[in-house]
């Protein structure tokens, strides 16, 4: 698990130091990133139980508003994963959530915590050093059984669009 956050920290200090700036980082540059942090979160979560990933997934998303945005050039990677709790589960996925976010701030992560209505309660986690936000969202059992939703978002960077060869490439 540390190799993990270890290689992202690695990513994250090289584009620090290349002089990248959010606003200026390809978006190429911020995939690795995002994903590294994704895996990881997975690796924690899902470590030492018999949880079961239901999907996943990694693509580009625009990152501003139509109106800022009429052409989608904006874009942030973003990967997720789905991890499906058990039913009969000792703790309840709020347990689960709230120890993932407190594994996170125990490596310098900062985390905040919103109750979301039907959705549940989404936990962000930020860190100054780093180019990610991450949030966990907890969804209690609705018939479907309970599941945890992990979102790694990378910045918002300048692309070609979301028909550009440079967006598809990646998205493959």
């Amino acid at each position: 698990m540390k190799h993990t956050y270890a290689a992202a920290g690695v990513i994250c200090a090289a584009l620090a130091l290349s002089g990248c700036s959010a606003a200026s980082s390809e978006l190429l540059a911020t995939k690795s990133p995002t994903q590294l942090l994704r895996n990881e979160a997975a690796n924690r979560l899902l470590t030492g139980t018999d949880d079961n990933v239901g999907a996943q997934d990694d693509y580009s998303a625009a990152c501003k508003s139509d109106t800022d945005d009429p052409e989608g050039l904006y874009r942030s990677w973003r990967s997720t994963l789905l991890a499906e709790v058990p039913d009969g589960t000792a703790i309840g996925v709020d347990q689960f959530v709230g120890a993932l976010a407190t594994s996170f701030s125990e490596d310098g992560w900062v985390f905040t915590e919103e109750h979301q209505g039907a959705v549940g309660k989404v936990t962000t986690m930020t860190r100054t050093d780093s180019i990610v936000t991450m949030t966990f969202t907890a969804n209690e059992d609705a018939g479907e059984g309970a599941s945890v939703y992990i979102e790694a978002i990378g910045p918002c960077v300048l692309t070609g669009g979301p028909d550009s060869d440079e967006v598809k490439n990646l998205e493959k």
